[in-house]
């Protein structure tokens, strides 16, 4: 009976870290997601310093969080997102309007792929 007891708890462990992984990567990417979204409209119109602040936000954000999902993700991805992230800064100091907006779709891209890695679905899990 031990035993039962002990796969039923490990299960439950399993699920829990599981529905946590999922929470976190999903609400932190479509956050990423927005302030994306946010700081390709000010650029577009020509919102630079705004822009720029809103990048630096969602940069420093995600430094402070990529220690956890590295553990969720695979590495490569968050090294591709913070080497989208410092670009868009630099574009965003010199006012690059056009590499800017390739930039933050490029990450945008990458975030969206993080995020639908971790849906439950028969293609992810197979």
């Amino acid at each position: 009976m031990k035993r039962g007891w002990i796969a039923v708890v490990m299960i439950a462990l399993s699920l829990i870290c599981g529905g946590f992984e999922y929470i976190f990567v999903t609400s932190n990417a479509d956050v990423y997601a927005g302030m994306l979204d946010d700081a390709d409209d000010k650029m577009e119109h020509s919102l630079i310093k705004d822009a720029e602040s809103v990048v630096r936000r969602l940069d420093h954000r995600f430094r402070s969080e990529r220690g956890v999902l590295n553990m969720f993700m695979n590495h490569g991805g968050a090294d591709n997102i913070s080497s989208d992230l410092a670009m868009l800064c630099r574009y965003a100091q010199t006012g690059d309007t056009e590499e800017f907006l390739a930039t933050s779709a490029r990450a945008k891209r990458e975030i969206l792929t993080m995020r639908e890695s971790k849906r439950l679905s028969w293609g992810n899990i197979f």
